[in-house]
């Protein structure tokens, strides 16, 4: 096998990785996000769901763990849109509603938090059933939330 051959398959491995991990790049996490209003809403637990499957084909309510990272970790959608969570990693993971701040700007590392009771659903690895959460966000409104077992993974849904 010739070295060209040997890089442009390495190639076509990584790009579609680097797209991917890359596509949730919106900019940077906000310090301090306090909630203005209350969601009232469904959660359901979905069977396995493969974030390959989603990369190119994301909704707009679709927030993707992958790096240890909620990608987008900011999302805006419309009142009434169910946001759903996909484990990408073979890691587990929460979505836990709540104040988070004091977010170390070196490290990424939250230095608190405060789950608010609206939802904290375990997703299970990629592969497993239970990798997926919904939530149908109904009311206008800041809701932040973070992964309980990792102090980089925050994120925020604003419902408009």
């Amino acid at each position: 096998m010739s070295q060209a051959s040997t890089i442009t398959r390495k190639g076509v491995l990584v790009l579609p990785i680097l797209v991917l991990a890359l596509s949730g790049c919106t900019g940077s996490t906000p310090s301090q996000v306090l909630p203005s209003g209350s969601a009232t809403g469904q959660a359901a637990e979905h069977g396995t769901t493969h974030a390959a499957e989603h990369g190119a084909e994301q909704a707009s309510g679709d927030v993707v763990t992958l790096s240890l990272k909620f990608m987008p970790d900011t999302i805006t959608v419309p009142a009434g849109t169910t946001v759903r969570w996909v484990n990408g990693e073979r890691i587990l993971h929460t979505v836990t509603t709540g104040a988070w701040g004091d977010v170390n700007q070196k490290t990424g590392l939250r230095g608190s938090q405060t789950p608010d009771g609206l939802f904290d659903h375990r997703l299970l690895p990629e592969g497993e059933a239970g990798s997926t959460f919904e939530f149908t966000f109904a009311t206008p409104g800041t809701y932040p939330y973070y992964c309980d077992i990792h102090k980089a993974m925050n994120g925020v849904v604003i419902v408009e």
